[in-house]
C-alpha cells in the first residue's frame, strides 16, 4: 500500500475520515497518460538514474512510484524527484541518496505522481487512466489505526492492463475528490544491514508481505539478490544466493507481494479485491 502526499496529509489533519467520508476504488492502467501517469522513454545506466518522461510536469520533491521498466531495473520503485526538467528528472531515495543504475535502458515503464504538488493531489489527475467504474467503498473498519472495508468486484473488466487500484475521497467532483492510497501489488523491501559480496542472506526491515522463491530483487545501490526460499510476512531475513555484490544498508528494492493480483490483463471476467488482514492490513 502506499499513501499519496496528499492523502497521507488528509488523514493526518483530518480531511479524510476512511469510515465517515465517502470513498471510491478505481482500476488503473498506466498505459494511459494523465497528468498524474507518464510513460517513461529512457532510464540512465548512472548515478543518479535520469529518467524520460516527455513533459512530464512533476515537481522537484514529489515522490513517484514506476514501474514497467526494462532493462534497467534499478529505476523501478519509490522514488524523490530531483533536478527536474521539462522531459527528465533524477531519482533519489527519500533521504535524498542517489539511486544507482544497474543496466542498460531497454523498453517500457511508467511513473505515478504521489505528491506533493499539484500533479498527484486530486482524482482528476488520474481519472484518464480509469477502466471499468470506479466502485465504492462500503462497510469501511478502523480499528488500532488499520483499515478494513467489505471486498469490492469490478464486472466484466475489459481495456488496457490494469497496475494499480487507486482509491480516493469522492466528493462528486474530480478536481476536489483528495487521492488517498495506491495499491499495486508491490511494497519496497530495506535492507537493515550491510550485506556483504557472497552473503547468502540479507537482514530486512520487516516485511509487509510475503515474496514468491526465485524473485529478483534489484536494491537502490545497482546490487541485485534471488531469493532461494519463499519470505512470508513479518520476516526480517532473505535468504538468497550468493550475493555477487554488496547490498548497502537502507538500500530499497520493489518486490511484488505473494497472490498480489496486480498488475493484469483484463480479459471480460469479474475482478475482485479483499481488504488484507494481519500484518499487511492497510
Amino acid at each position: 500500500m502506499l499513501l499519496f502526499e496528499k492523502g497521507r496529509e488528509g488523514f493526518a489533519d483530518g480531511t479524510l475520515d476512511w469510515d465517515t467520508n465517502s470513498f471510491k476504488a478505481a482500476l488503473i492502467s498506466a498505459l494511459t497518460a494523465d497528468t498524474g501517469i507518464k510513460t517513461i522513454t529512457g532510464a540512465t545506466n548512472a548515478t543518479p538514474i535520469v529518467v524520460t518522461a516527455t513533459a512530464h510536469g512533476f515537481t522537484n520533491g514529489d515522490l513517484v512510484y514506476i514501474g514497467g521498466v526494462v532493462g534497467n531495473l534499478a529505476a523501478n520503485g519509490i522514488w524523490k524527484i530531483a533536478n527536474q526538467a521539462t522531459n527528465t528528472f533524477e531519482l533519489q531515495r527519500p533521504d535524498g541518496t542517489n539511486v544507482v543504475g544497474s543496466g542498460a535502458y531497454s523498453s517500457g515503464g511508467y511513473a505515478i505522481n504521489l505528491g506533493i504538488s499539484a500533479s498527484g493531489d486530486n482524482w482528476d489527475d488520474f481519472d484518464g487512466a480509469l477502466i471499468n467504474t470506479a466502485q465504492a467503498i462500503t462497510s469501511p473498519t478502523v480499528t488500532g489505526g488499520l483499515l478494513g472495508a467489505a471486498a469490492l468486484t469490478w464486472t466484466a473488466v475489459t481495456g488496457a492492463a490494469v497496475h494499480a487500484v487507486l482509491i480516493y475521497k469522492d466528493t462528486g467532483t474530480a478536481s476536489t475528490s483528495r487521492v488517498a492510497i495506491l495499491l499495486t501489488g508491490n511494497y519496497i523491501v530495506t535492507c537493515a544491514a550491510q550485506a556483504a559480496a557472497s552473503a547468502t542472506s540479507i537482514a530486512v526491515e520487516k516485511l509487509v508481505a510475503g515474496i514468491p522463491n526465485g524473485t529478483v530483487l534489484t536494491f537502490s545501490n545497482g546490487a541485485t539478490a534471488t531469493l532461494t526460499a519463499a519470505a512470508t510476512a513479518g520476516d526480517r531475513t532473505l535468504t538468497v544466493s550468493a550475493l555477487a555484490a554488496i547490498v548497502t544498508v537502507e538500500s530499497r528494492a520493489l518486490a511484488l507481494a505473494t497472490g498480489a493480483g496486480l498488475p493484469f490483463t483484463p480479459s471480460g471476467a469479474n475482478f475482485q479485491m479483499s481488504f488484507p488482514s494481519g500484518v499487511a492490513k492497510l
